[in-house]
């Protein structure tokens, strides 16, 4: 049976680059980011393959549910906090801490006994409590409850820009009279360093192997390949031409493979021709407009394919990176836009294909 569209999601990749987290900022502890199912690789096996975290963050009430419910039983952060009375209680049957970033989730709050972290406002202007705001926090909850102080770098993927030092010296003069624990580093900040001497780090991207910058080389590991299948190959003569609009003519006599995935699956609609897929161990290109459920791609005189052969969409041989540029997009939206019809699978790693 030909399967259909899938993502096989690598966890050893995923440990190796928590190591390359934890390398980077030795001394501090890491909450690893889970929001979003992990970034589209699946939240529960995630976290299950990550049980040298200290604590897991995510972003909604449900997503630190469904971990719970799987047996979870790190302290989970919820990013966004909670909103109303429904929140609060279901966060503490569930033993969630909370940020705390707005004066009046002080409220809801106060008479719980829920730890929070509280994040301050340091140049993003996103979530965050006003500088004048953190003393009345700390006069109203029990110092027991109180985790930490954090923030959120706005340009962490552009390291040398001032505004990151402000930010990370912003957040570590309100904190330091306190005495309580700072996070502020996420993946772009621990890659380059800002942020990697506080008491907690929060990689999120680089844990699936992705680049936060687009342009500056890495050392980590692609954890999701997004493959899918050749349905049909045509023979075309010069002058034909494919797909809707007709966007593509073929100037000379050519074989073109079909491939059963569309933008419904989450590939992106804005692709152009010319876009690059792994079929047979050849780069074949993208050929005409994507369709719903199907793209069509070159075929050269190497890759030779089959019906069922699996073209790569991203993953291992082609970088995520390369097709969130010729989507105009980014690995976080490639990531989190897969749809429901694409199955994730946990194959067994490969000994030889890990070694360092």
């Amino acid at each position: 049976m030909v399967e259909d569209a899938s993502v096989a999601i690598d966890l050893s990749s995923i440990a190796f680059n928590f190591q390359q987290a934890k390398q980077a900022a030795p001394n501090s502890k890491v909450m690893a980011v889970v929001k979003a199912n992990a970034y589209g690789h699946g939240a529960v096996p995630v976290a299950q393959c990550l049980d040298a975290a200290d604590a897991f963050a995510v972003a909604r009430v449900q997503e630190a549910i469904e971990l719970r419910s799987a047996g979870i039983n790190h302290p989970i952060l919820l990013l966004e906090g909670v909103f109303d009375e429904a929140g609060v209680r279901q966060a503490e049957q569930y033993d969630l801490d909370v940020a705390l970033h707005q004066p009046y989730q002080l409220d809801l709050l106060k008479n719980t006994n829920l730890k929070v972290w509280l994040k301050l406002e340091t140049g993003m202007h996103r979530l965050g409590l006003p500088a004048d705001f953190l003393k009345v926090c700390v006069r109203t909850l029990p110092p027991s409850r109180i985790l930490g102080v954090m923030s959120h770098f706005s340009d962490a993927d552009q390291p040398s820009l001032e505004k990151n030092a402000n930010q990370l010296e912003t957040l570590l003069t309100l904190a330091a009279p306190l005495g309580l624990p700072v996070s502020m580093a996420n993946s772009a900040g621990i890659l380059a360093g800002l942020g990697t001497s506080c008491d907690w780090i929060r990689p999120g991207i680089m844990l699936y192997g992705a680049n936060p910058y687009l342009d500056q080389a890495v050392s980590l590991r692609p954890a999701m390949s997004l493959t899918a299948p050749v349905i049909a190959i045509k023979a075309l003569r010069a002058g034909d031409t494919v797909g809707y609009g007709s966007r593509w003519q073929a100037e000379q006599a050519c074989n073109v493979a079909v491939l059963a995935i569309g933008y419904a699956d989450g590939y992106p609609r804005q692709i152009q021709t010319g876009t690059p897929v792994w079929l047979n161990g050849q780069r074949e290109t993208i050929l005409g407009r994507l369709s719903m459920d199907m793209m069509t791609v070159s075929v050269s005189s190497k890759a030779q394919p089959l019906i069922g052969d699996r073209a790569q969409l991203w993953g291992k041989d082609l970088a995520i990176e390369e097709i969130a540029r010729q989507a105009d997009s980014l690995p976080y939206v490639l990531m989190c836009g897969l749809g429901p019809r694409v199955t994730r699978t946990y194959p067994a790693p490969s000994t030889a294909s890990h070694e360092l």
